[in-house]
C-alpha cells in the first residue's frame, strides 16, 4: 500500500527502515522523505511505528 503519496513510498519501504532502527517519524522522514511534503500520511507512519515497537508513539 502506498503510504506516501508525495514520494511515493509504500508501507514495504517503510517497514525496511524499521527494521534498520528508524524509531521515529522524523527518522523515516530523513531517510526517505516520507511525511515531508503534505504531512497526510504521519500518522500511518506512526501507526506502522508502533506496530514494529509495540509501543506508543509519540509524535513531535
Amino acid at each position: 500500500m502506498v503510504v506516501c503519496h508525495c514520494k511515493a513510498i509504500n508501507d514495504a519501504a517503510i517497514r525496511d527502515l524499521i527494521a534498520n532502527t528508524t524509531l521515529t517519524a522524523d527518522d523515516v522522514a530523513a531517510s526517505c522523505g516520507a511525511g515531508t511534503d503534505c504531512g497526510a500520511c504521519r500518522n500511518t507512519i506512526e501507526d506502522l511505528l508502533e506496530t514494529a515497537c509495540g509501543e506508543t508513539v509519540v509524535a513531535l
